[in-house]
This record gives structure tokens, C-alpha cells and sequence, in this order.
């Protein structure tokens, strides 16, 4: 834990604190704050800290200045006045602020008693929030739980552990009920009956079962443990749970679950509540509102994205019990680079893990737990990773590497893709041209449209979508203002790449070369490896080509020898898919158009 006046930074979790409370930063602002404070009192540039951040990806440098500003907000620094983050103009940033170590998390002192599921990596302050929760219900104060976060975060996964922990204990009954997508509105108390089902055919059985039938009999009629006892079973899913005034349901099941939780502690889980019915709602919304004591804790997840619409009834249902104080949310963030390492070390039984495995793991699943574990998988499937002697080992270095997107990854995304309109996947497609960070005036070129309209619809995508996030504003060379956004994972960005026909990528990429063109008209040398990248992917071999050269020759300037030489091996590669006269008028029309006195770049290219 790195300490700074007032603000404690929690590298293990990710997480930053002021006083005690802690302050949510999304993981990029999280990971240029994390390196500022890891290399403090130097100059940390925008070259290395964009490498740091977004090795072997094009990133303007602009962006950064976005999550330094948001840096700022937080800790009410001025850019003029500097305490914490001093900007060097032209050059990069320092941090500055006196820095002193600290052995424990601002919220939650380490006590003996509590537990830290060492089988969840990076969240021991979630477990820790659940467990002090849980000791509030045992007193009587029901409690709520919002767990959130996207596809993959591991929502199920720390529940899983939280209740098997408690559920070890012996102490605490615990039942849980899953909505399944499709069911939604169709089926009215799905999660809820499947749980109490739980309740009455596990420990405790007898009393549970009475208390039903006493406090609830409509519901315990329904119960298939009792109508199997009563009636053929394919009668069971006939029985309408609607035959009775809703209001009356609800106080009677709400009655049930109070009386259940009287004596020894209850634990309701509902997961995936995005897809849950009204009814289901309903009754969370009425168990935390009534005041009477019970030993009662509800834990329900869901997935924010899915509940963006303003309609949906599960986000205003939230909304209203957090801000009456009645439940709390705990949003779940992508995993530390330290956690991935954690996690390698138990799930390959081995402490010294590869050098740079745990790094290239978190830069490709973006701290996504079931993304780092699909990662993991495949590249031991592709024998890239290799248990030998006891150990495992690399079989290709790092750099070398062509991962690709795991199948099982690229399914689950695709079907998340397709589950978006038409415009939608456009503007994503369009986006995924440029790189894991782009610009809307790139996408808008890409498209052929409006730029405002385009940034309109972005704007409008991330505050639906969780893995396409607002990354500042910067001002074009002819003074237009554009918006940049930033995808969470570099593999949605991969597959929304993949999906698109070569034809209109290639038309895509011309496009936006085109623009680059206009905008920076006159001083193409600052822009030309980008270029090369657009035309190169267009099919236009002779204009890649021509832009590595004007590339290599600002390398040149600047007295890199090797760097302008593999520019020119690159423009040479690139020139033999030319017809055979073209190619040969080409590598003339270099030699001599190559600048008087750049003989080594000339040699370079004729090598």
C-alpha cells in the first residue's frame, strides 16, 4: 500500500482510498496512477507510459492528458499548483507528492477473524465487505447486496466462495436461485421458487417446510417437493403461482422467509437478475424495505450493461434502495496485474512463474477473470506454454506470440455483438479499424458521416455497453474538437475486426488515410507510421510504402540507424506485392527521391 497525503493507493486491489473511503477510478486512470506512483520524483514520459499501458497498440498521446485530468479531479489538484501529479509540458509527467508505505487497507484494517478467500485472488476487500454485512444480519439488520460488473468479472465466482465459506461453518442457511435469459416475464417467481425449493429439500427441511406451510400455504402448495407428493408430475409446471392477488403473495412469502431467518442466519442469492421477472423483483424490493428484524442477508448479481435501458425495472429498483440506503452496490473491477500473478502461481502449482507470463496474461484479458483463464488455456492448448521437468515453461518468447482470440472468448463476444442492432455493430466495427483507444472523427471517416452525429451515438453506446468507455477530447490540427473512446478488452476489439469482410475493411482503412491526410497536410512525417498502417490494410502497397519511407526518415533524423532500417525492410516487403514494372519504377523512384546526405538510408533500402 503506497501512502500520499491523504490517499492510500491499494496496488493488491486495485483500488484507491481517501480517508477510509474508497474511490472508484476506472482501470485506466487506476493503471497511469498506478506507474506515476511506482517510478516517483522522475520524468515519466508519454512514449513509455503509452507503452506501459498499450504495448505494440497506436494510442495518441492526448489520451493520456484525459486520465491525468481525471487524476486531478480526484485529488483536487491544480496543473498550475501541482501537490501530486506535476505535468512536464511537451515531455510527460512526475509524480511528486512524498510517498510512505502502509501495511494495511484504508476501510478494512486486517483483523484476525476475518476471512480472506485465498482461492479469489485481488478480492479480499470485496469478501471482507460481505463478511461485515453478514455480521450486521446476524445482529438482525437485514441486509442487501448489489453485486455488479460485466460478463466475466467473477460475480458467481465470489459468491461461490463467500457461501461456501459460511456454508462450511455449518451455521447459516444458504439458498440460491438463478433467472435464465428467455424466462423473464414469462415465468413469474423462477429464482425464487427454485430457492426455496432448496430451502425445504436441504438441512432443515422439516421446520423450513413447516414454516411454509403455515406462513405461506399458497406457496407451499407449489413447492415441487410437496405437489410430487400429490399430483402426477406433469401437472407440476401447469399450477399458475398467479392464481391469488399479488399483494397477498408477496406478504406471505415475505412472512415465510422472515420467520425462516428468526432463528439461524439466511443467505439469498438471486443471480443474473437482468433476466429476472417483475414478480421477482417485487418481492427483493419488499424484503428490504420491511423493517422487521431477521437474520437476513440477499446477495443478487447482474450485469449493468444489460440493464442500461432507462425502462428496465431492475435499474430504477436499484437506484431507489441504495439511495434510501436499504441495499448497497458492489461493483466488481477487472483483477490487478499482482492477482493474475497470484492466480498463475496456484493454478499452475508453481511460485516462480515464467518471466513476463503474468504481465502478457493481464494485457490481453484486461484483469477479466474468465478472460485470463480462457488466455491461460489456450496457450497451453497452442503448446506455446509447456510443463517440463516439473515445471512450466515457455516454448515461444512473449513477443513472438500470435494469440488471437480464444474460441470460447470469441463466441461469447460475437454472441454479445449480435445481440446489438445493426447501427450499433457499425459503429463498432468502424472503431475496431483504428485501435483498443480511437477517435470519433476516424470512425466517422470510416463511415462517411457526420462527426457530430457519430460522437452523439458513442456517447450514447457507452453508457450502454461495458466494454466501450469515454477517453477525453482533443482539438485536430484544423481546430475541430473530437471525442476518443477506449474499448475495455483489446479482444472485443479483435473480434469486431475479424467480423468484417476484407472488402470493407479495405475500403474502411482508405478512408480514414484519406482524412489523415487532410488533417495533417503538410506535416505527414508525425503521422506516417499510422498512415502505413491504414494503406497497408487497404491494399494500397505503393502509399504504405511511401509513408514508411517518410516514416524512416524522421527515424533517421533523430540518429536511429536500426529503427529506419527495418522501416525500409518493412516498405520493401510491401513494394514486391506491386505488379513486376510497378515494383521496379517504385524502388527507383525511393533511391532517387531519397533526401542528399541520407546515404545510410538509401543503402538501407537498396540492402
Amino acid at each position: 500500500m503506497k501512502q500520499f497525503g491523504c490517499f492510500q493507493l491499494d496496488i493488491q486491489n486495485g483500488c484507491l482510498w481517501r480517508n477510509g473511503e474508497r474511490i472508484p477510478l476506472t482501470p485506466k486512470p487506476f493503471a497511469v496512477l498506478r506507474y506515476l506512483v511506482e517510478n516517483p520524483r522522475r520524468l515519466v514520459t508519454h512514449d513509455e507510459l503509452l507503452e506501459a499501458l498499450w504495448p505494440e497498440t497506436y494510442v495518441q498521446p492526448q489520451v493520456l492528458r484525459t486520465y491525468v485530468l481525471e487524476l486531478r479531479k480526484v485529488f483536487g489538484d491544480d496543473a498550475g499548483n501541482a501537490r501530486f501529479i506535476e505535468t512536464v509540458p511537451k515531455r510527460g509527467y512526475r509524480f511528486i507528492a512524498p510517498l510512505a508505505e502502509t501495511s494495511h487497507t484504508a476501510g478494512y484494517e486486517k483483523k484476525p477473524g476475518l476471512p480472506q478467500s485465498p482461492e479469489l485472488p485481488g478480492r479480499a476487500a470485496e469478501f471482507g465487505e460481505l463478511t461485515k454485512a453478514m455480521d450486521t444480519a446476524i445482529g438482525g439488520d437485514r441486509q442487501l447486496i448489489f453485486i455488479t460488473g460485466e460478463v466475466g468479472i467473477g460475480k458467481t465466482a465470489l459468491v461461490d466462495a463467500f457461501c461456501r465459506r459460511l456454508g462450511g461453518e455449518g451455521q447459516t442457511q444458504i439458498a440460491r436461485g438463478q433467472s435464465v435469459e428467455g424466462f423473464g416475464g414469462k415465468e413469474p417467481y423462477y429464482p425464487v421458487m427454485e430457492a426455496l425449493t432448496q430451502l425445504c429439500t436441504d438441512a432443515g427441511e422439516g421446520r423450513n417446510l413447516r414454516i411454509l406451510q403455515q406462513k405461506a400455504p399458497n406457496w407451499h402448495a407449489r413447492l415441487p417437493v410437496v405437489m410430487t407428493s400429490e399430483m402426477p408430475s406433469h401437472s407440476i409446471s401447469t399450477i399458475p403461482v398467479d392464481g391469488m392477488q399479488p399483494d397477498r403473495m408477496l406478504g406471505e412469502i415475505c412472512d415465510a422467509i422472515e420467520s425462516i431467518a428468526t432463528e439461524t442466519p439466511l443467505i439469498l442469492v438471486f443471480e443474473d437478475l437482468h433476466w429476472a421477472d417483475n414478480s421477482t423483483l417485487d418481492l427483493i424490493s419488499a424484503l428490504a424495505r420491511r423493517r422487521a428484524q431477521a437474520k437476513l442477508m440477499l446477495i443478487v448479481t447482474y450485469r449493468p450493461a444489460d440493464v442500461s435501458d432507462s425502462q428496465h425495472p431492475l435499474k430504477g429498483l436499484k437506484q431507489d434502495l441504495v439511495t434510501r440506503k436499504l441495499g448497497c452496490e458492489m461493483a466488481l473491477r477487472p483483477l490487478e496485474r499482482t492477482a493474475v500473478a497470484e492466480y498463475l502461481a496456484r493454478e499452475l502449482h508453481q511460485n516462480k512463474l515464467p518471466a513476463g507470463l503474468a504481465a502478457f496474461l493481464h494485457q490481453h484479458s484486461e484483469g477479466n477473470p474468465l478472460f485470463m483463464i480462457a488466455v491461460l488455456e489456450h496457450l497451453i492448448s497452442l503448446d506455446y506454454l509447456r510443463r517440463q521437468d516439473e515445471t512450466w515453461q515457455l516454448t515461444t518468447p512473449l513477443a513472438k506470440i500470435d494469440l488471437g482470440v480464444p474460441s470460447a472468448l470469441s463466441e461469447l463476444i460475437e454472441l454479445q455483438i449480435e445481440r446489438l442492432d445493426a447501427t450499433d455493430q457499425r459503429l463498432l466495427e468502424a472503431a475496431s479499424l483504428i485501435g483498443i483507444v480511437f477517435p470519433a472523427w476516424a470512425a466517422a471517416a470510416a463511415l462517411k458521416e457526420d462527426l457530430e452525429e457519430i460522437e452523439d451515438q458513442y456517447e450514447k453506446l457507452t453508457r450502454r455497453l461495458h466494454f466501450l468507455h469515454p477517453a477525453g477530447h482533443d482539438e485536430l490540427p484544423d481546430g475541430t474538437q473530437s471525442a476518443f473512446y477506449v474499448f475495455a478488452h483489446g479482444l472485443y476489439r479483435e473480434v469486431l475486426y475479424k467480423r468484417q469482410s476484407s472488402s470493407r475493411r479495405a475500403r474502411r482503412h482508405l478512408r480514414v488515410a484519406e482524412r489523415l491526410l487532410q488533417l495533417f497536410a503538410g506535416r505527414e512525417q508525425n503521422i506516417a507510421s499510422e498512415l502505413a498502417i491504414h494503406f497497408e490494410a487497404a491494399g494500397d502497397w505503393l502509399r504504405a510504402a511511401e509513408a514508411l519511407a517518410v516514416s524512416a526518415q524522421a527515424y533517421l533524423r533523430r540518429g536511429d540507424q536500426v529503427e529506419a532500417s527495418q522501416r525500409m525492410r518493412q516498405a520493401e516487403k510491401l513494394i514486391e506485392n506491386l505488379p513486376e514494372p510497378e515494383r521496379v519504377a517504385a524502388t527507383r523512384r525511393f533511391l532517387l527521391h531519397m533526401p542528399a546526405g541520407d546515404q545510410a538510408l538509401s543503402e538501407a533500402l537498396s540492402a
